[in-house]
């Protein structure tokens, strides 16, 4: 079946998040995605956990299985003058350039934008940094825990806090700052072949994860810009009802800032009297008396199990959800009707179910492969680009495949 980019090649010379996630998003769509590895270590991320059957082995690092699906795996070192060259007859025939490295190392190489837009004038670079290719902080070290640190969104996680002065900013789960960078990156990927179509020219995208991540913090830009205050994370600063609050066997979010979505609250919890006080009538009344308004609510939801809560309040047009557990995500009904995740079988680390795609096409639907061994490729993408066995052979013996 045709897929949505199989006439697109991605070269990726990237490690660990960032790089790796934005051409896993071509790879899934059908892009011949050529993944640049170092020879013997391979990508930073092989080393990392969790891994399969909880042994360290290079094939079973789940965050490298994950992120790499579907690429082809090419043992080279380009910091060498022959791996340097053949990086160049790579990036002559391809679409797009990846990479994740400092600003400047490129160049170091010999390897800048200049150098290969003159050898492939269509080519389009994709360059995501933790601060961007200028400014004053564009050779800070970074990470996604200070990018994510840096952004409003990391000093206001969590949010609904009573002492701004002890209960610290804390670091979200996962790799948000990197894969919001990543995911920037490829639509920029998209938009620039859009407009090599046009105009036959590539370009080179800068895609700082920084400010990819302060670009979600829309709000709370606007509240400074507007009125010259910092946003808050103070509870008696919210409106009513913004916070997961326990119910029986779990956690339940919901909001009663509306009038429409207290009365809902109300019915779904068996319009208990204590609720039902003048104090509660408005929205000014509630947000008053949040702390005892608050109280008598969570007294209430502990009564009733998640899945009730969930099911009768939306019913009832409560805006109202669960807060699940891994678990409970991956075995999801609503998920698995979707085909969210997939089983990709892997030569040594197994069998394991994967999430599966971020969007569904009607026509040219996505499917993960699985990720590749260590240099699985080499021999091939090589041969292609004209190198014979012999010198393969001597390369490989030299280090620089």
């Amino acid at each position: 079946m045709k897929k949505a980019l199989d006439d697109i090649t991605v070269v990726e010379y990237a490690e660990l998040m960032s790089g790796p996630m934005c051409a896993k998003m071509f790879s899934d769509m059908g892009a011949e995605v050529i993944k640049i590895e170092l020879p013997d270590r391979g990508d930073q991320a092989r080393h990392l956990p969790p891994f399969a059957g909880d042994v360290p082995h290079p094939e079973k690092s789940g965050m490298f299985l994950y992120l790499n699906t579907g690429k082809k795996s090419l043992t080279l070192d380009p910091t060498k003058p022959t791996g340097a060259s053949i990086f160049r007859k790579l990036i002559s025939s391809a679409d797009v350039l990846i990479e994740n490295h400092p600003p400047g190392f490129l160049a170091s190489i010999g390897l800048d934008f200049a150098s290969l837009h003159a050898i492939n004038p269509r080519l389009i670079v994709a360059s995501i940094t933790p601060f961007g290719q200028h400014g004053p902080y564009k050779d800070w070290k970074g990470c996604d825990l200070i990018e994510w640190a840096m952004s409003l969104a990391g000093y206001n996680t969590p949010t609904l806090v009573d002492d701004e002065e002890n209960e610290n900013p804390l670091r979200a789960p996962g790799h948000a700052a990197e894969m919001m960078g990543a995911t920037n990156a490829a639509a920029a990927i998209m938009c620039a072949l859009f407009h090599r179509d046009t105009t036959g020219e590539g370009q080179w995208i800068d895609a700082p994860c920084w400010q990819a991540t302060v670009n979600t913090a829309k709000i709370e830009m606007a509240v400074y810009s507007y009125f010259g205050v910092p946003f808050s994370r103070l509870r008696g600063k919210q409106p009513a009802g913004l916070e997961p609050l326990p119910c029986r066997d779990g956690y339940v979010y919901t909001l009663w800032a509306a009038d429409s979505h207290f009365t809902a609250l109300k019915a779904l919890l068996g319009n208990p009297p204590a609720l039902d006080s003048e104090l509660f009538d408005t929205l000014a009344g509630r947000q008053a008396n949040d702390d005892a308004l608050r109280m008598l609510i969570r007294q209430e939801l502990i009564k009733y199990d998640m899945e009730y809560l969930v099911t009768e309040g939306q019913k009832l047009g409560l805006t109202i959800g669960p807060v699940y557990t891994v678990a409970q995500a991956a075995e999801h009904p609503h998920l698995t009707a979707r085909q969210a995740f997939a089983e990709i079988s892997h030569p040594v680390a197994g069998c394991f179910k994967y999430p599966q795609h971020l969007v569904s096409l009607s026509r040219t639907p996505p499917s993960p492969l699985r990720a590749p061994m260590l240099g699985e490729h080499t021999a091939e993408i090589l041969s292609q680009l004209g190198i014979s066995h012999e010198e393969q052979q001597r390369l490989r013996a030299t280090g620089i495949i």
